[in-house]
């Protein structure tokens, strides 16, 4: 396993001035996870295996004014992670693996203040966030680290940011930004040094968002042109189209709906069901949707309710052929392209709901109870989470699991069970 070192992550621990002038945050993560896996494929059982996987991460962020509508501001990250093992005390030699990266680092100029700002630098940019699906999160990287998102939220904990240029000017109720992200490459010899900064970005992105307040409505609309790097499969300038609203009714409910579609999507599709092979396949304005609602009472207890529906993935007989393939791929063709999982975790279908239940049980801990339904086949992952919180530390407990027969995309997941135990200290 290739080993790195922190040298980001420490260079910012050095600089002078306390640490206690700092944002800093440290996170234990313990996962023991239970799976299916076939111990020697194609023709031995399926047997029920247990990992553990022990993870540390740390971040530290700094936001500092140089003058009068200048400043600059970071954010550092650092991941010390054990790597499955059959026990979360084993971390035997060569299982470590040490990472780390600037998540953020941009300069931020007020040129005309309170109207017309300017950041350059590292930057995360989040259309949307909040929801369990947000389609309008176009460009964004995911979160880092190991830990499964076994909350239900729709951003993860730490996320690195983009490269490039972000103007923004605001009149009145209204703002316009555009962010504009360049294709930077370099060697392999190169990225040993720069890797610790940045991974390469091997597509151009320029991304417009318009946001106007209507009445208690806030409306966005956007627009993201990309185009694919060096081997890309789809070298063409690309474009994505999106919009979204949400908006208070009352003083407990708040509605959000978003929908996105861009102008071409690559997905693997089954090109023969009997032999499990597969062919690329390119979706034409692959739409994603979402509409939800969120109610909260004074006692800060909460129902969310969501339906999404996936443009890229698949209906009707494709469907079918497609759970047909995964079936033959686990019974016999074990080497052949795991195609539910080419766009992520429980995502092959096109049509899902979420639920989610929380609230306080007292002033320190908190209860959740999460759902999310393939409405295709009625399969799904649920999830319970507890989290106890004071002033300088929080510990959460969650626990994910998945349920379906084996003709369903949920029942067709190798994972049983999820634990995951996380002590977050706050610095």
């Amino acid at each position: 396993m290739k080993r790195m070192v922190w040298p980001a992550f420490l260079a910012l621990l050095a600089l002078p001035g306390g640490l206690w002038a700092w944002d800093a945050q440290a996170l234990l993560d313990v996962v023991p996870t239970a799976a299916l896996v076939q111990q020697q494929p194609p023709t031995s059982p399926w047997m029920q295996t247990e990992t553990t996987e022990v993870t540390g991460q740390g971040a530290l962020s700094h936001s500092q004014t140089l003058a009068e509508g200048l400043s600059v501001s970071g954010t550092a990250w650092g991941l010390a992670d054990s790597l499955p093992t059959g026990s979360p005390f084993e971390t035997p030699p060569g299982k470590i693996d040490i990472e780390s990266r600037i998540l953020e680092l941009k300069l931020v100029w007020e040129i005309v203040p309170g109207t017309l700002i300017w950041d350059v630098g590292k930057k995360v940019i989040h259309p949307s966030s909040g929801f369990f699906r947000t389609p309008l999160n176009v460009i964004s990287h995911g979160a880092l680290g190991n830990a499964a998102n076994i909350n239900g939220a729709a951003v993860g904990t730490w996320e690195e940011g983009w490269m490039g240029t972000d103007v923004t000017l605001l009149l009145g109720n209204l703002s316009i930004s555009n962010f504009f992200s360049p294709r930077m490459l370099w060697s392999r010899q190169a990225d040993s040094v720069l890797q610790y900064f940045s991974l390469p970005q091997n597509d151009f992105q320029n991304l417009t968002r318009l946001d106007v307040r209507i009445g208690s409505a806030d409306v966005r609309l956007l627009g993201l042109l990309t185009s694919g790097g060096p081997g890309s499969s789809d070298p063409d300038v690309n474009l994505q189209l999106g919009t979204g609203m949400d908006t208070n009714i009352g003083d407990s409910i708040t509605v959000r709906a978003e929908v996105s579609a861009a102008n071409s999507q690559s997905r693997l599709i089954v090109a023969d069901p009997l032999h499990a092979t597969a062919s690329a396949d390119t979706v034409h304005w692959a739409p994603h949707a979402l509409v939800g609602a969120t109610w909260t009472n004074a006692q800060q207890l909460s129902l969310m309710a969501e339906y999404y529906y996936n443009g890229s993935g698949f209906i009707g007989s494709d469907y079918s052929q497609l759970i047909q393939y995964s079936q033959d791929r686990r019974s016999a063709y074990p080497n052949a392209t795991d195609l539910l999982d080419q766009f992520g975790t429980f995502s092959a279908g096109r049509h899902y709901g979420f639920a989610r239940i929380s609230g306080k049980l007292d002033d320190t801990l908190t209860a959740a109870g999460w759902t999310q339904v393939n409405l295709q086949d009625l399969s799904g992952l649920t999830g319970i989470v507890l989290t106890l919180t004071h002033d300088t530390w929080s510990l959460n407990g969650a626990l994910m699991n998945a349920w379906g027969t084996t003709d369903t995309e949920a029942g067709l997941s190798p994972l049983l069970w999820r634990i995951d135990l996380e002590l977050t200290i706050f610095f």
